[in-house]
């Protein structure tokens, strides 16, 4: 994994309470916290179209711990508000965005390009018979 578990316990505050799971049940947190980092490692992956072969650097590292963190907060807002009322005629659910324009952004570096797409130009020089001028 890229993070840890504590790194996303230490950003985003959550504790069992937050997930509706009984006090102290640190177990059962850990591992919904560790399928949510292995998602976002997912995520990023096929966004980026990148294994990192080599390893991820810490601005790889930064989106994913933002990326967990969103479904962290994502998850206790959804437990707590599933929908929000907007006036008296309408009721919104919450959005589900967790991947932001933001995140994508940082990763444009680490994105790779595997389209079939050449970007050669064609140049031809057009040229009259010397007899013309």
């Amino acid at each position: 994994m890229w993070i840890t578990v504590d790194e996303v316990k230490t950003l985003t505050g959550i504790n069992p309470q937050h997930l509706k799971l009984e006090q102290g049940d640190e177990r059962k947190l850990n591992e919904i916290i560790t399928s949510w980092i292995s998602q976002s490692e997912s995520l990023i992956k096929s966004y980026t179209h990148n294994q990192f072969p080599e390893g991820v650097d810490d601005a790889v590292k930064s989106v994913c711990l933002r990326l967990t963190a969103n479904m962290v907060a994502l998850a206790i807002e959804r437990r707590d508000t599933p929908r929000t009322k907007v006036n008296d005629w309408r009721i919104q659910v919450s959005s589900a965005e967790i991947f932001e324009q933001t995140l994508k952004d940082d990763l444009k570096p680490y994105v790779i390009d595997h389209s079939n797409i050449s970007d050669k130009i064609d140049i031809f020089a057009i040229t009259g018979g010397d007899e013309l001028w």
